[in-house]
């Protein structure tokens, strides 16, 4: 599960099976990595992490050295964390290693091909058995509640091959998915027929209709006017449904290089140190284009009204092509949260809680909106927040949950 000390990483852009693109050399050392660009890399004029990286000859080390373990905030965004770093740790024990022993690079490996984005890593390493074929969602849930409660055993390397990659906290696994809803293993290659999804299990502390809710959460957010990827309720066994979500890095076999606002910042997501502030003037500076800040102003407002307070550096991403054009990602992880001692993890303006409407005009003219264009756009997504009860019926919430978020969104509304 290492790699052999001193031995670099070959990073490449794999933009579908057909075509690579080589980006360079990856090596670490003493808690830092370094990175050479390949000649045809620089060539091309692509800018991974436009930010605060510029290609160019030489080593390019990371920006921060305390943030990503000295790691480029572009590579850090191919890591597992929360539910597939826990994979990883547990897979490690099981084969001999304790998890501190693992370097960055080492878990690069572990994601090999298999890791969001168009981002790939050579040599790669199989921890998880390379299991292929169909998958048994119910399966999957049942042993995800197994390894959370700490029963690890075999199931890490079913689980891993399924999900060892996804970032957040909730269990999840990457499928592919097709019409009729049967799954297989969607990590890497996406068989014809088939979507890549990102399916959600229940969590320790979820509510057990999490994902009727999460889905919800998703028609509101569309009827709100912020762009949304293709979402599904699949149907288990004993009323039990999983979230999935069709992911936005894969269109068949092609693929979109994937760069959070935690990556491209160095934002540490664990910090609650974001405002939308930055975000906007974030979505402006990396696509040039002012109407992803208007979205990303959206996206703002919604995550206010609806109560999503969970709204760290990591739930925002943007989407680079193989022609080097930017844009916002899709939203993901809308849900009804309270977040960190009741406050917005990204603040509005400086406020993490009680953020009045005008509060939100003044944030709009960070998306060049003038007073007139913000209240039009708080409008709409009020309008959406407001038939709560219709989507939320419409997902089958239960009556509990439908009511305790009701009482929370009218807390909050503008």
């Amino acid at each position: 599960m290492k790699i052999a000390p001193g031995t670099p990483l070959e990073v490449t852009l794999q933009w579908d099976d057909r075509t690579a693109m080589p980006v360079g050399r990856l090596a670490y050392r003493d808690g830092l990595a370094w990175l050479e660009y390949t000649p045809d890399f620089l060539a091309s004029g692509l800018q991974l992490s436009p930010l605060h990286h510029q290609a160019g000859p030489g080593l390019e080390t990371a920006w921060k050295r305390d943030v990503f373990e000295g790691l480029h905030g572009m590579f850090a965004d191919s890591l597992p964390d929360g539910w597939g770093r826990l994979l990883v740790d547990r897979r490690a024990r099981q084969l001999g290693f304790e998890p501190s022993q693992l370097t960055p690079l080492d878990r690069l490996a572990c994601v090999g091909r298999r890791g969001i984005g168009a981002l790939t890593y050579a040599p790669a390493m199989d921890v998880w058995d390379g299991a292929e074929g169909a998958l048994d969602l119910d399966r999957l849930a049942a042993d995800a509640a197994r390894v959370l409660a700490g029963e690890a055993g075999a199931v890490i390397a079913a689980l891993g091959q399924a999900g060892g990659s996804p970032a957040g906290a909730r269990p999840k696994a990457l499928i592919a998915l097709d019409a009729a809803g049967e799954a297989r293993h969607g990590s890497d290659a996406i068989p014809e027929g088939y979507d890549g999804y990102l399916v959600k299990f229940p969590g320790r502390d979820d509510p057990a209709d999490i994902a009727a809710i999460e889905y919800a959460y998703a028609l509101m957010a569309r009827a709100a006017g912020v762009i949304m990827p293709d979402v599904r309720l699949i149907e288990g066994p004993d009323e039990a449904r999983y979230f999935a979500t069709r992911r936005f890095d894969r269109e068949g076999d092609a693929r979109l290089h994937v760069h959070s606002a935690c990556g491209l910042l160095y934002s540490d997501f664990r910090l609650p140190a974001l405002d939308y502030r930055e975000l906007i003037r974030l979505a402006r500076a990396v696509t040039r284009d002012r109407r992803e800040a208007i979205a990303m102003y959206r996206l703002a407002v919604f995550n206010v009204l609806a109560r999503n307070r969970d709204d760290h550096a990591k739930q925002f991403s943007f989407l680079m092509d193989r022609d080097g054009r930017w844009s916002l990602a899709p939203a993901y992880d809308l849900v009804f949260t309270d977040g960190p001692g009741g406050e917005h993890s990204t603040s509005v303006l400086g406020h993490g809680r009680d953020i009045g409407r005008e509060t939100l005009v003044r944030l709009g003219a960070e998306a060049d909106l003038d007073a007139a264009g913000a209240r039009c756009v708080i409008d709409e997504v009020s309008a959406a927040v407001a038939d709560w009860a219709c989507h939320a019926a419409d997902a089958g919430v239960s009556r509990a949950s439908r009511t305790r978020i009701a009482d929370g969104l009218a807390a909050v509304r503008v």
